[in-house]
């Protein structure tokens, strides 16, 4: 019985220290990008790892994207022409 109370005890001291490595990357990250650190960083405290993967995917595509005027399909929004229609967006 105290050898299953010892495990249970190690895991949840292994899931606490990477909800805090991942938070503090997400943080660090997020202030380094111009994002709301706070906010990303309390985010990332949540689960593993799918706060990891939600946040880049919204700061690496979704909010780094625009509509083409052409073909209203989302690009990288530094493109100079849409990959779908090949309209120039710049």
């Amino acid at each position: 019985m105290i050898e299953v109370s010892r495990t249970n005890l190690l895991m949840w001291i292994l899931i606490a220290i990477l909800l805090l490595i991942q938070a503090s990357w997400i943080f660090y990250d997020a202030s380094r990008r111009g994002e709301n650190k706070w906010l990303w960083g309390l985010f990332g405290l949540l689960n593993i790892p799918s706060s990891l993967i939600v946040y880049l995917l919204v700061t690496r595509l979704i909010l780094k994207s625009k509509k083409c005027k052409e073909c209203g399909k989302r690009i990288v929004r530094n493109s100079i022409y849409c990959p779908y229609c090949g309209n120039k967006v710049v």
